[in-house]
């Protein structure tokens, strides 16, 4: 399929990405035009990496699109805040889970949610979020020791569901069950444009590492259940949940 045709059934627009890949629109357009020639060797390595990216993934949602994009551009050591982005607030609530299954899609390499993609590929979370009886959204997971299976990462992918769970699931992936627990939820302000999703995760994700539970009786307790990623969007902001236990 051309890559203009896949990325129109994206909903993304050439200027959007062009503005988040640093070139000017006709540039991108000659990137796109050389992409689908098969003359690869004079485009951007970044703008390179993200084409390769949506033609493996086709069926990727505009917003994971574009949050790849910007992780691209931006690198993995920090994210460029834009002017009348996201309002750095996050609110953190307990909650006490049961005992649910998880379905998950495990990696072999992956660290993080770039590399996750670049190996697994963006369907999972289109794949979780159609399961009927899910009890929240898909997320990234990064998985305690005694959860991980040979020979594979720490950071997979999963959807929570209830425990008497046993509908079929796609070859690939798994169930496993996560026992009682509770745990802190991190939640950002919404936002106004899809853009600022690498900045919203980013405010959270730091909310999440320097916040201290230990004043109030808990501490994090990161081998009791999988941490979540569960992304963002304009309407919901980002989310993200840790396991935690009293002192």
């Amino acid at each position: 399929m051309p890559m203009r045709k896949i990325l129109r059934n994206m909903g993304l627009q050439i200027t959007e990405i062009s503005e988040i890949m640093g070139v000017s629109r006709p540039t991108m357009y000659k990137f796109i035009e050389m992409y689908e020639d098969g003359d690869k060797e004079k485009i951007d390595s970044n703008v390179l990496k993200f084409l390769e990216n949506v033609e493996r993934n086709p069926k990727m949602q505009r917003k994971d699109a574009l949050y790849y994009a910007l992780l691209i551009q931006n690198g993995r050591d920090g994210l460029n805040p834009r002017e009348g982005g996201v309002k750095p607030i996050v609110t953190v609530t307990m909650m006490e889970r049961p005992a649910r299954k998880l379905i998950l899609l495990r990696s072999r390499n992956a660290m993080d949610y770039l590399s996750y993609c670049e190996e697994m590929g963006c369907d999972w979370e289109g794949i979780m979020n159609d399961i009927e009886c899910r009890c929240d959204d898909a997320a990234i997971v990064f998985l305690p020791k005694s959860m991980v299976a040979p020979n594979t990462s720490r950071t997979a992918s999963g959807v929570e569901v209830p425990p008497d769970f046993s509908v079929n699931i796609p070859a690939g992936y798994e169930t496993i069950e996560i026992p009682p627990c509770t745990m802190l939820c991190f939640r950002g302000l919404p936002y106004d444009t899809e853009e600022c999703f690498c900045e919203a995760i980013d405010i959270v994700s730091d909310a999440l590492k320097t916040y201290d539970p230990e004043p109030y009786g808990w501490k994090f307790d990161y081998e009791a259940a999988p941490t979540f990623n569960f992304g963002a969007s304009a309407k919901k902001g980002a989310r993200m949940a840790a396991p935690i236990k009293k002192l």
